[in-house]
This record gives C-alpha cells, sequence and structure tokens, in this order.
C-alpha cells in the first residue's frame, strides 16, 4: 500500500471514531464531551515544512529524556500548530479546527522543535509502534527519513502528538536492513522503491 492510501485509511478511522464518540456521548447525556471528527488544514504557506536535510539537531545527542507521568504538555496549541505541515486529506482547503489533524513529513529538526517545547512526549506510543524518542533517533539516525503523525486539540482530554509513520521517498540497502530491523509490529511496511513503515 502505498502513503496516500494508508492516510485517507486514517482519516476514515479518525472520522469514525469522532461519530462514534458522539454518538456514545449522546447516549450518556450532555455532560460527557464528545470528540470530533478529524478537520485538517490545507495552507502549505502557513506552515513551516520541514523535508529539507539541515545540520544534525543537538538533540539528537542528548540522553534519553526521564520519562514523566503525566506528562507536562505544552498547552499552547496555536505555536505547536503553527510547527505541523497539516495535511488536507479531505481535499476541500479546511484549517485543522478541533479534533485530530493529521501531518505531513517532518525531518529530525522539526521533531526536535516538538520535542524541546514539550509538546511530544518521548515516550509517547502509537500503539505498537515505538516510542517517539526511538522513532526520533531512527530519523537523526538516517537523512532523508521523515516522521509523520497527528495532532489532538487541546478542547479533548487526550491532547496530545503521536508519530504513526517513518517515510523516505527514496531507499537504499543500508536504510533498507536498518528499517526491518526497526519497523515491527507495522500495519503496512514498503521497502521496495521507498520507505514507509505505518503502524495504526
Amino acid at each position: 500500500m502505498r502513503r496516500s492510501t494508508h492516510l485517507a485509511v486514517s482519516v476514515v478511522v479518525a472520522i469514525a471514531c469522532g461519530l462514534a464518540a458522539v454518538a456514545v456521548s449522546n447516549a450518556m447525556g450532555p455532560a460527557v464531551p464528545a470528540a470530533g471528527p478529524a478537520v485538517v488544514a490545507a495552507d502549505p504557506a502557513g506552515t513551516t515544512v520541514h523535508t529539507s536535510a539541515p545540520a544534525r539537531p543537538a538533540l539528537c545527542d542528548a540522553e534519553r529524556p526521564v520519562a514523566r507521568d503525566p506528562f507536562p504538555y505544552n498547552r499552547d496549541a496555536a505555536a505547536r500548530d503553527r510547527l505541523l505541515p497539516f495535511l488536507d486529506l479531505l481535499g476541500n482547503g479546511e484549517t485543522f479546527t478541533g479534533g485530530a489533524g493529521f501531518f505531513g513529513p517532518m525531518d529530525a529538526a522539526g521533531l526536535a522543535e516538538l520535542l524541546d517545547g514539550e509538546w511530544l512526549d518521548p515516550d509517547d506510543r502509537q500503539n505498537l509502534a515505538p516510542s517517539a524518542w526511538d522513532i526520533f533517533q531512527f530519523v537523526c539516525d538516517h537523512p532523508g527519513t521523515h516522521a509523520q503523525g497527528y495532532a489532538i486539540s487541546p478542547d479533548r482530554e487526550d491532547y496530545r502528538i503521536s508519530l504513526e509513520t517513518i517515510w523516505a521517498p527514496e531507499i537504499d540497502d543500508a536504510l533498507r536492513a536498518d528499517a526491518l530491523a526497526f519497523c515491527v509490529g507495522t500495519e503496512a511496511l514498503e521497502t521496495t522503491d521507498e520507505l514507509e513503515c505505518f503502524w495504526d
């Protein structure tokens, strides 16, 4: 499966989850807040897209942060969202306004900004995916690779950023070998002409 197919599936899942949450909320009464469906942003000119190959961020060589539970997420979602290259998966040009918004490729520098700003918990995991810190380290060690994922809006109790994909437009034998060792428990793995590890 190609990356566009996986992203489309993610949107369908997110919308279905949002509708299910609304149904549960209606059944339980108005005291339970409903999670909205995914609405994704579309204006590339208004976002910072990290897809180049800048110098290796200093954070790549830092020690793994000590786990914190609960993680003290930075609640400045407006600043967070300006760093994220949200995807217009619905094709309607709408801006991410709530629920879950999927964002496109971010390199090590972009991920370092999210970690430094405490918008991304180093120990966050998308189900069977490696931790966000481990994904960050993989991207650090493999220039040209990127991570993708989704952000949850601050009106929800599960406000966070989660990483669910490692992607690279080109792949060689060394990257393929490292990816096969790293990308375990994936929903989809592509290592033929490009790299894509996708954890649902």
